[in-house]
């Protein structure tokens, strides 16, 4: 990203130094950017490799460790999984269990992008729109992948249409154009708070670096705070979003069923009056 202030180079430049002018034109998008926000995006694309097989060798390791008697590791991956699944389900109820793997591999990712940014020499993925964008699209698709299979194809466009029928034409415009917003909404917010905080950081490394005065060790350290609530509102968001199409999806459940609960009363109330006019009629009697 051009602008805002110069970052020192990562441990990654001089690889990049030595990146063919053809490829280099990849990370450029043929000149459409500066060479200083090609580098970011391919330190972006370096670190989340990164974190992506560090991840995968954790997961695995932790798989081979599972016995009765917890190791640490053990311990610390299953302190991690409850206090996700807490969070999920405290957004999406009982039922959000089943969107634990999903919601909480992005939460996991996104804190460990958002945390490379604090070690030295490292680039957190996330001060590039191009991972933020990503994040939100793949968030997007699923998310309406989601709904589609909770409401039925029929019933995920008469959410767009809403319940007023002459209305549905301006209704289905104004909800196709809100779920657009969305991952537009969840990229920008992550990456301007990333991107911002290593800004300041980097700011802040510059003043005191020719003085040897860690100035910018308070802001590391609220880094941690930052780059921990920056995955928690990316998650929360998207469980937000899919508990709408889910609540959607309920209420029409419930007013079928409570339509076929109206037509019972109304099958019994015959077969009720044909019993009390008889019984009337010998009362009379």
């Amino acid at each position: 990203m051009a602008g805002g202030v110069e970052h020192p180079p990562s441990i990654f430049h001089p690889i990049w130094e030595r990146v063919p002018a053809g490829l280099k034109s990849v990370f450029t998008l043929n000149g459409n950017f500066d060479d200083h926000s090609a580098e970011v995006f391919f330190d972006a694309v370096i670190c989340s490799g990164i974190v992506i097989v560090g991840l995968a060798l954790l997961t695995a390791k932790g798989k081979a460790s599972i016995s009765r008697i917890p190791g640490k590791l053990q311990n610390i991956l299953e302190i991690a999984v409850v206090g996700l699944r807490g969070m999920i389900v405290d957004i999406l109820g009982a039922d959000g269990v089943k969107y634990l793997p999903l919601m909480g591999t992005v939460f996991v990712y996104i804190l460990c992008n958002n945390l490379m940014g604090l070690v030295p020499g490292l680039k957190a993925p996330t001060m590039s729109n191009s991972t933020t964008f990503a994040l939100g699209i793949s968030m997007f698709l699923c998310v309406n992948g989601i709904a589609i299979k909770a409401n039925g194809l029929v019933g995920y466009l008469k959410h767009f249409a809403g319940d007023v029928a002459f209305l549905a034409p301006l209704m289905f415009v104004i909800h196709i154009f809100g779920e657009l917003a969305k991952p537009m909404s969840l990229s920008l917010r992550l990456f301007g708070n990333i991107y911002g905080e290593d800004n300041i950081i980097a700011s802040l490394f510059g003043m005191g670096y020719s003085a040897w005065i860690p100035v910018h060790a308070p802001m590391v350290a609220f880094g941690l705070f930052t780059s921990f609530l920056q995955a928690f509102i990316f998650t929360s968001l998207s469980c937000i979003y899919v508990q709408g199409f889910i609540e959607h999806a309920g209420h029409d459940d419930h007013g079928h069923g409570g339509h076929d609960h109206d037509h019972g009363h109304g099958h019994s109330h015959p077969h009720d009056h044909a019993h009390a006019h008889p019984a009337g009629q010998a009362a009379s009697h």
